[in-house]
């Protein structure tokens, strides 16, 4: 071996180096490209060093074709580099075109011992360097108008990024056009000066240790990678991998940190989980997947949560789990899961906290709100007592009334199609019963005491205590919070003896222009004057005042209001009767 082949031994070794360098630069951010461009170099400079020293002619155009990967791909490999960086496109059509056509390129030279199209003629002399004489061929000058379009390409995009302001380095990628150019003026200095020896291999070193360093300071500069870096380091997600048969495939060191275990797991092998959590995130996997697979439904994704550590409330955490499907291939079939886990530990506990906070606040609040609806009930049936002392006529009328007004709100509850009214409106009615007379407070003691029937006069007197009773109620309930019990009690004060034909007081209303509430005082109240002992008068049975009731449907009553009402008899027969032993007897 000559010195001329030693010395292209060791730029193709060096050239060598420089790739398994950049091999290792790949990972931390060198592209496929670049590592694409350093083997074509390696790979010519080992066939330029096989070259010179050739034996034969078979050795020797093998040797030439192998030195052709970088005359044929560098170039390419570098326009797309140069678009690459300049963040531009071309058309898929045209890029698989001129790769077709580098490619019968390529292997043209490899037979041009038997086919002339890339050399007409060749002919082997052996020496130091051995060397191959070739006549060009079709092929060879298709070649260099391949090679035009390459550099015009290179070109283009170059310019393009200066003129674009592209976020590219106009630098880097001038190092690559001029490295590309620099290959081409070697190669033409070398057919013009008809050189014994090539220099094209040593240029092509050159080369390759300046792409190891524009790799290496690209890597060092990488705010991508190194943001990556650091989010990797801090981030809470964690992510698992499974192929379709549920083996492991991978994992990222916060997945490892949550389940410590899968340290251990061999890739391509099936976890054997020891820990609870493992074992219940494998079996949600492996349900959620087969499930999928026989609804041939695998385009959604399923989502869950995983406690962890639950042993130990202090180190306890809560996972969130999505588990997505990974799809391969032409037939987009399944070739693995994904589960994607996220710490929401500290959301968790803040809910808990602040469940917890809520629940307090909201006993307090029923707590407060008990309290003030046992407020308003003791004054409402303080009010109601001393009505009750003031009337001698009415005896335990307010009660039994309250007690029937109850029984019939109850019933008209039930009845959802006909009276769909909220729960705090019953509630209120049952409430404003005991005050539906409040108004008798202004009426004088000698008319609401007088044993005897009452003059006209005095009965005017007696009907002004509906309206008075209303504006009584206002002006008593008015720091009340709630204003539906208000309005509910004010209006059974103030219309309860409104009539349904408009001929009751004080205001003659007439059918559904009554209230509601005061429609239902009025027919208890009167079936307890009728049923009741007056000092004017014995009680009616109770046959008697349903019978009146009914004959007065459509008169006094609501129609629809007293048919329910007649309905409930035999109710309100026994709770009358429940009262025969107590102070409130009829």
């Amino acid at each position: 071996m000559g010195i001329y082949s030693t010395i292209l031994a060791s730029v193709m070794i060096l050239s060598m180096l420089s790739t398994f360098a950049l091999v290792l630069f790949s990972r931390r951010g060198s592209n496929t490209l670049e590592i694409l461009i350093s083997v074509c170099v390696m790979l010519s400079n080992i066939g330029y060093f096989i070259l010179s020293c050739s034996r034969n002619l078979q050795e020797a155009v093998l040797a030439n074709s192998l030195s052709y990967l970088g005359g044929v791909f560098l170039p390419l490999l570098i326009v797309y580099v140069l678009i690459d960086c300049s963040d531009s496109k071309i058309p898929t059509w045209f890029s698989i075109t001129i790769l077709l056509i580098n490619i019968v390129i390529f292997l043209s030279t490899m037979v041009t011992d038997r086919l002339p199209f890339f050399y007409s003629s060749i002919k082997f002399i052996q020496g130091d360097p051995s060397q191959l004489i070739k006549e060009p061929g079709t092929i060879y000058y298709i070649r260099y108008i391949v090679l035009a379009v390459e550099v015009g390409l290179a070109a283009f995009f170059t310019i393009l990024t200066y003129l674009g302001k592209r976020n590219a380095s106009f630098r880097i990628m001038m190092i690559y056009a001029g490295s590309l150019l620099g290959v081409m003026l070697v190669y033409l200095a070398r057919r013009i000066f008809n050189m014994k020896y090539d220099l094209v291999p040593f240029f092509y070193l050159v080369c390759t240790l300046i792409l190891d360093y524009v790799v290496a300071r690209s890597t060092i500069y990488n705010v991508t990678l190194s943001v990556q870096e650091k989010i990797d380091e801090l981030s809470t997600y964690g992510y698992l991998v499974f192929d379709r048969k549920f083996r492991y495939v991978g994992s990222n060191p916060a997945s490892e940190k949550y389940f410590p275990e899968i340290k251990n797991v061999r890739i391509d092998s099936k976890i054997i989980a020891k820990d609870y959590a493992m074992k219940q995130l494998l079996k949600w996997v492996i349900k959620n997947a087969t499930e999928s697979a026989e609804a041939k439904k695998t385009q959604g994704k399923f989502k869950t949560e995983i406690t962890i550590n639950d042993k130990s409330p202090s180190e306890r955490r809560y996972l969130e789990c999505e588990m997505s499907f990974i799809h391969f291939g032409w037939d987009n079939h399944v070739s693995g899961y994904l589960v994607e886990l996220n710490d929401v530990t500290e959301q968790h506990n803040m809910i808990e906290t602040m469940s917890w906070k809520g629940e307090s606040l909201r006993r307090e609040a029923e707590k407060q709100a008990k309290r003030a609806k046992s407020m308003q009930m003791s004054t409402i049936l303080g009010m109601a007592a001393m009505i009750e002392s003031r009337d001698n006529s009415t005896g335990g009328h307010i009660n039994r009334t309250s007690e029937c007004v109850a029984l019939f709100v109850n019933r008209l509850r039930q009845l959802k199609d006909d009276y769909n009214m909220s729960e705090s409106y019953w509630d209120a009615v049952i409430n404003a019963a005991p005050l539906h007379d409040l108004g008798k407070i202004t009426v004088d003691d000698a008319i609401l005491r007088k044993p005897t029937g009452l003059t006209d006069d005095e009965y005017n007197q007696m009907k002004e205590h509906a309206a008075n009773g209303a504006k009584i109620m206002e002006k008593v309930l008015e720091d009340v919070d709630d204003k539906e019990f208000v309005s509910v009690a004010t209006n059974v004060a103030h219309y309860h003896h409104e009539k349904y034909n408009g001929t009751g007081y004080p205001d003659r209303l007439r059918g559904e222009n009554i209230p509601f509430e005061a429609r239902i005082m009025a027919l208890a109240d009167v079936f307890d004057a009728l049923a009741s002992r007056r000092y004017y008068k014995e009680p009616m049975s109770y046959d008697e005042a349903f019978e009146i009731i009914r004959q007065e449907l459509g008169h006094h009553f609501d129609p629809h209001l007293g048919r329910i009402f007649i309905s409930l008899k035999s109710e309100i027969i026994l709770l009358y009767e429940s009262f025969e032993s107590t102070d409130y007897a009829r």
